[in-house]
């Protein structure tokens, strides 16, 4: 059955891209979001270069609620008109250019939009990714959304502005923010530990129920996500069979690392009883504030059923 390999980061802020020479080789390189700490075109390119230096043939690259300036209406909505001029108004554009340079696209650098692609190597081999940089409003950081009310981002119920409804049909989900479990799904809300802040007492989820649910409706192979620098990890979600898409058990993924990397070869086949498991990542390379060091990139396996 033929397979694909992925590189998945996040949160590399600035100062902490692995070293590529460290990195094994892989067929798409995923960036949850985070490339820089406040923006910036040098940290931008900066970021683009050691991405694009992966060795992959495609990078993938969503921003995240630091990369400001990528969002163009948070910054419309923060300028000051009295202090900045011209230029700064039209950053978001120069921005965004970079990441279509030549000397990125030439070399696999993608920056997707929120939405669907359907992602297709040069061999043929192919699968289906929906992408969003939205996380749920955090301290004026960019691409934020409400927590709850109406048109809610990923609501299933909600329709029009704000809103962003999952398609059925996608291999893998790539957010900057994680998912949340709801309270009422006992097993998931209890072992769930990727978007955990384990320095608040009691230990609180932070993640996006709304996402949650759109994942158990989903359920893709993979969902990979950052932003929770204290949540790194990978998980799997077994779903039962059947009409009922509750999930049943999340369990610590059986993992082989390296000095440089954390390994995982997904199963996406469904097992004897028909139940489908979907393997979520928190990809977070920067540590948690206060620790040296950085978390280790993951390698996912991947194999196709088409």
């Amino acid at each position: 059955m033929p397979q694909i390999r992925f590189l998945v980061i996040s949160d590399t802020h600035n100062d902490h891209f692995p070293p590529t020479s460290s990195l094994p080789p892989a067929d798409v390189v995923l960036h949850c979001g985070d490339l820089t700490q406040v923006g910036g075109l040098f940290n931008y390119r900066r970021a683009l270069e050691s991405l694009a230096s992966c060795p992959a043939e495609l990078k993938l690259v969503i921003p995240g609620n630091h990369d400001l300036s990528l969002d163009a209406n948070w910054w419309a909505a923060n300028l000051d008109p009295e202090e900045d001029g011209p230029d700064e108004a039209e950053e978001p554009q120069r921005a965004r250019a970079i990441f279509h340079e030549d000397k990125y696209v030439n070399r696999g650098v993608r920056l997707l939009d929120e939405g669907r692609h359907t992602i297709t190597l040069r061999d043929g081999r192919s699968f289906t990714l929906y992408a969003s940089p939205f996380t749920p409003g955090f301290n004026n950081h960019a691409f934020a959304y409400a927590r709850n009310g109406a048109g809610t981002r990923f609501d299933d119920g909600a329709d029009g502005p704000g809103s962003s409804r999952i398609p059925d049909d996608v291999d893998v989900i790539m957010t900057h923010g994680p998912p949340r479990p709801p309270k009422t799904s006992r097993m998931a809300y209890g072992n769930y530990a990727l978007d955990c802040d384990i320095n608040d007492k009691p230990i609180r989820h932070l993640g996006c129920e709304k996402l949650w649910t759109a994942m158990e409706r989903v359920r893709p192979k993979m969902h990979c996500f950052g932003h929770i620098h204290e949540g790194h990890g990978a998980q799997r979600a077994t779903f039962r069979s059947g009409e009922d898409e509750e999930i049943t058990t999340v369990e610590n993924a059986l993992v082989t690392e390296t000095d440089d990397v954390c390994c995982y070869t997904a199963t996406v086949n469904d097992d004897d009883d028909g139940n489908r498991t979907t393997l979520l990542v928190n990809a977070a390379i920067q540590k948690m504030h206060g620790e040296t060091g950085q978390n280790k990139a993951w390698v996912v396996d991947m194999a196709l059923l088409k």
